[in-house]
């Protein structure tokens, strides 16, 4: 009986921690690389609501987001949250009616405020909204559906068995670090033409990766795609995507993708901090 891809997936994620829990714990007094590229986490769901939560730092009391859908509007936002508390360690903030949509422009500002001072703006982003961003929300029982039919597939899926033991293989070697880890990948292409837009540079990556790798559902697995050191830089949709894709691209002639954790020189936090005088 083959088992759906979502339950594989959800098996190898439940086995990557248990294996990991143990190696994390033990390595904690040793030295970890921090390489969060954007704190900020944005879950936008179906049909309606948004989640954003932001890890709780020492000294910061305040927490807060405006946001505005297709519209450059400065002196108001569609979504205006904060919150002076943390739960289990983050800021958790929550619009139950808030409606995003695939192609919409978000933009975002992240208002902060610290012991003793004044609330200032943080940090400034923008991104267009992709379908794989968006999480269903469940609806009700899902109907039977029509009995199994045969795999045709049966050589491609054994492909992805074989991948994702390579990938259990390693992260088992390599998980000291792995709940540090981000989910940002390097795509070197310089000379990179840095005048692409927002979308007009996810749509580019879109179809250079597809072209790269067709075996990988990139319109499931990218997320975000943004400059870096004169290539690109993109985000995917889990950490065990990342693990597929590297391990994919050892496979290349030439190395054009690499782990942005594992980079030189990349800065560990690229927040602007834009404080009142």
């Amino acid at each position: 009986m083959k088992l759906p891809d979502s339950t594989v997936n959800l098996f190898l994620i439940s086995l990557l921690l248990i294996l990991c829990v143990d190696f994390s714990q033990a390595g904690r007094h040793s030295k970890r690389k921090s390489r969060r590229y954007n704190d900020v986490h944005i879950e936008i769901y179906h049909p309606k609501g948004l989640m954003v939560w932001y890890p709780a730092k020492p000294g910061v009391v305040l927490f807060g987001i405006e946001i505005n859908l297709n519209s450059e509007s400065l002196t108001s936002c569609d979504v205006c949250l904060n919150t002076t508390e943390n739960s289990y360690g983050k800021f958790i903030l929550r619009d139950d009616d808030a409606i995003v949509r695939g192609g919409d422009h978000l933009e975002y500002k992240v208002i902060k405020q610290k012991t003793n001072g004044e609330a200032y703006v943080s940090k400034r982003d923008e991104f267009f909204v992709s379908e794989s961003r968006i999480i269903p929300q469940p609806v009700g029982c899902p109907r039977s559906s029509e009995p199994n039919k045969p795999d045709n597939n049966i050589t491609m899926l054994q492909q992805k068995v074989t991948v994702l033991e390579r990938v259990v293989s390693d992260v088992f070697q390599h998980c000291n670090n792995i709940t540090r880890s981000s989910k940002n990948l390097y795509l070197n292409l310089r000379p990179m033409d840095t005048r692409l837009d927002t979308k007009g540079l996810f749509n580019y990556t879109l179809s250079m990766l597809k072209d790269m790798m067709p075996s990988v559902d990139w319109d499931t697995v990218l997320i975000h795609a943004f400059f870096y050191d004169n290539g690109i830089a993109f985000e995917v949709k889990t950490f065990v995507d990342k693990l597929i894709v590297l391990e994919i691209s050892k496979d290349f002639t030439q190395i054009l993708i690499s782990d942005l954790d594992d980079l030189d020189g990349a800065t560990t936090d690229n927040e602007i901090e834009l404080y009142d005088s």
